[in-house]
């Protein structure tokens, strides 16, 4: 028997306990105005070249964000230190969408990342890093080496980013170490946030510093497969359906089936001069 998605999130979402983060009320939900990209600005998955302050919290996508535009290249960075969010970010992927008409990533631009095969996936010990509790023997030395491990998996694993809607003569599917102006990298730090940039140049999004008319963007953190739920033991057929799907762990489950579809934030941006 085929086991829907949704009748799974139906049975399990009674139990489900939501966080935010603890600076979400200090920023407002839609980043309000353009930014100038910091000096310098390193694509590295650190939040400190922002100054370790981001522009808005959206409570659709569980996440802070940032968008930033220097004269040649459009900026995003997005952070979070929920686990199921992370989880999400990581083996769903997040694009990043312009669309100069309308608010739909239909007939817009998008680059996503990352991207990989399910059986090429970055195994991260997430259950391991947050049940580390600060105070506690050996804490800061047991994340020290948790985020070394899991920064270089990620740097293993993380090669390649999708296009679409883009310059007809850039492939789809691009190497991170590609020459058409695109660069995203992502990390942990040791308090527990996973943070992920993309730079993109504006030629390849079809803008222009010298034309300055707002567009419509969107943050979207894509579709979380089922194969990525900890706590749920999966079987498929040989069609690639699921025909079993058993709750091994009901409490981890629980806190990672609410981000299981895909979730998105919309706003206009202006480049700045």
């Amino acid at each position: 028997m085929r086991i829907s998605k949704a009748k799974l999130f139906s049975a399990l979402l009674p139990a489900l306990l939501l966080s935010t983060f603890v600076n979400a009320q200090k920023l407002p939900n839609i980043q309000k105005s353009g930014l100038r990209a910091p000096a310098n600005i390193k694509i590295d998955g650190k939040a400190a070249d922002w100054g370790n302050s981001l522009q808005a919290y959206n409570h659709a996508i569980q996440a802070s964000y940032a968008l930033a535009n220097d004269d040649n290249k459009l900026y995003l960075i997005v952070s979070s230190n929920r686990k199921e969010i992370i989880n999400k970010m990581i083996n769903g992927g997040v694009s990043l969408i312009v669309n100069k008409v309308r608010k739909s990533a239909t007939g817009g631009a998008s680059v996503t990342f990352p991207v990989f095969n399910a059986d090429n996936a970055p195994v991260i010990s997430l259950n391991s890093m947050f049940d580390i509790k600060p105070g506690t023997p050996n804490a800061d030395r047991k994340m020290d080496s948790l985020v070394k491990a899991s920064n270089s998996t990620l740097s293993d694993k993380d090669k390649f980013i999708r296009l679409s809607g883009v310059q007809d003569d850039i492939d789809t599917l691009i190497s991170v170490y590609n020459k058409n102006g695109i660069k995203a990298y992502s990390a942990f730090d040791n308090n527990k946030n996973y943070t992920l940039e993309i730079s993109v140049d504006l030629k390849v999004l079809g803008l222009s510093i010298s034309n300055r008319a707002p567009f419509n963007y969107s943050i979207r953190f894509n579709e979380l497969k089922l194969d990525y739920v900890p706590g749920v033991d999966i079987t498929r057929n040989t069609e690639g359906v699921i025909t079993r799907a058993n709750v091994v762990d009901v409490k981890m489950a629980n806190s990672f089936m609410s981000v299981l579809n895909t979730t998105d934030c919309w706003g206009t941006y202006t480049l700045v001069k």
